[in-house]
């Protein structure tokens, strides 16, 4: 049989289009206001640079020179007021590129990229031919401004950098400069360009860590959300206690998380001469959390077709069904379940149970005697449904006695010092509660939960599910001058 392919998880193409999206939306809010500035700026250097030759030209007062001298700042103010204005162009002709729609989102990093290369090159050229003198100082001031307002990273910086990078030593060797020189002048460039990139790997380094942040606090929110609506869902399997009639069915949960993999099952029909038959299923799932309450769902419904199939049927039919359904569809995947069934009829006064690999319950007589309902097989999907002995046991049920049954979050409790409670901690918290003077609108579930919590150090470290099933009696209850432990499975008893 070929290995079944691992099922891919989306979370990172998610997140990564997440981001590609967040980001390309900041790129189109921060192209506008760079071309918009950079459009201003270049406006205002013309006016500044017209100015600044004007008044040069005639703050001397020798008026025979003024001529020859307007002339020279003529030629030199319209060659910055030339490229002064291409460069406005490319920033104006960039911005209402983007402003019509013209171009998509997934090509604003292109041109960026390619705005602020030409902005550059267009300097660096101006530069070579003589028109402006620090062209590649205004080259590298556009690469910086670009990588502190856009969310460029390294690379897109680093790609611009080189691009201009590569115009500048071009223009270098047509104006004849010299190996070594055009070297210098290269490296000494390229140095200028550095802070650009590591600007802009900082800045997008927290671009990125903050966005992954704001992802996970809203998918934290959402999953607690879609936490709380499981919850919801996973307790509505539960059935409702059971408060009247002559049995009553009463049970306390603490998941460990929000949802867990404890489960009870009830089902309530007539009983022998006019009677109440209750059928119980408490099952504990390997694993907690989530994936424990997924396996608690599909073994809901497997119980509810068991018993919608046969509603009288035994408890060691019941466990062989599910231990059958476990070891075809679960345990393949490491996932095995405890459980104990239980079958208890009014009219009969009889107790009928099987247990794989559960935690012993208790059942606590009305005449003060305390039994051990000791587990009959083993742990559900450990073996397949042929080599499979449920071992139901049947007992007495009378009216006033009481059954007691937990999960092993219960067994599992430590104090202080790392001691678990175990069973036999659980059998002295019986036997305590059974001798003391007990509010009997309490129940047993909410006295035991409450004990093993007082017990328990810390947060819980297992699911805990405490069940209580009682008889009803209507009359008073005989002295309980002393409480006596036994085990139904190995027939022993010992008088405390």
């Amino acid at each position: 049989m070929g290995k079944t392919p691992p099922t891919r998880s989306i979370h990172t193409a998610e997140f990564a289009g997440e981001f590609e999206a967040h980001t390309l939306s900041l790129l189109k809010q921060r192209f506008v206001v760079f071309c918009t500035v950079g459009a201003i700026i270049g406006l205002l250097i013309m006016g500044l640079a017209l100015a600044i030759n004007l008044f040069g030209t005639f703050s001397d007062a020798d008026a025979a020179g003024v001529f020859s001298r307007l002339w020279g700042a003529l030629d030199k103010t319209l060659k910055i007021l030339a490229t002064c204005c291409v460069s406005t162009g490319i920033f104006i002709a960039s911005l209402l590129w983007v402003q019509r729609g013209k171009v998509r989102e997934q090509s604003l990093f292109r041109l960026s990229i390619v705005t602020v290369v030409a902005v550059g090159g267009f300097y660096l050229l101006a530069q070579a031919v003589g028109w402006v003198p620090v062209g590649w100082l205004v080259a590298a001031s556009t690469l910086m401004v670009a990588s502190i307002m856009l969310p460029w990273d390294a690379r897109a910086t680093s790609f611009a950098a080189a691009s201009l990078l590569i115009v500048y030593t071009f223009l270098l060797i047509l104006r004849g400069t010299g190996f070594w020189g055009t070297c210098g002048y290269a490296s000494f460039t390229a140095i200028i360009f550095v802070p650009a990139v590591v600007i802009a790997w900082l800045k997008h380094s927290r671009y990125t860590e903050r966005f992954r942040m704001a992802v996970l606090q809203q998918r934290y929110g959402e999953v607690r959300r879609e936490l709380t609506d499981a919850r919801r869902i996973h307790e509505a399997l539960f059935p409702a206690r059971i408060d009247v009639g002559p049995l009553r069915l009463g049970y306390q949960y603490e998941p460990m998380r929000q949802i867990g993999g404890d489960y009870l099952y009830a089902h309530v029909g007539p009983g022998v001469g006019g009677g109440q038959r209750l059928s119980v299923v408490l099952m504990d799932v390997t694993g907690h959390g989530i994936p424990a309450a997924l396996t608690v769902n599909r073994l809901h419904g497997e119980l509810e077709r068991v018993f919608a199939e046969d509603p009288t049927i035994e408890p060691g039919r019941v466990l062989s069904l599910l231990n059958r359904y476990v070891h075809l569809t679960l345990a393949s995947h490491s996932v095995f379940v405890t459980a104990l069934c239980l079958r208890i009829d009014s009219g009969t006064g009889a107790l009928e149970f099987a247990s794989g690999g559960h935690p012993p319950a208790f059942l606590v007589g009305v005449d003060g005697t305390v039994r051990e309902l000791n587990s009959t097989a083993m742990v559900l999907g450990a073996t397949e449904a042929v080599e499979f002995d449920a071992g139901q046991i049947s007992a007495p049920f009378g009216p006033g006695d009481t059954l007691i049954a937990y999960t092993d979050g219960a067994i599992e409790a430590r104090d202080k010092s790392g001691k678990m409670l175990g069973v036999q901690g659980i059998l002295r918290l019986v036997a305590s509660l059974c001798s003391s003077q007990r509010d009997p609108e309490r129940g047993w579930s909410k006295d035991l939960l409450s004990a093993v919590e007082r017990h328990r150090h810390g947060p819980p470290a297992d699911d805990t599910l405490v069940v209580e099933i009682s008889r009803d009696i209507h009359s008073e209850l005989p002295a309980r001058p002393s409480v006596r432990f036994g085990s139904l499975v190995e027939g022993r008893g010992i008088s405390a």
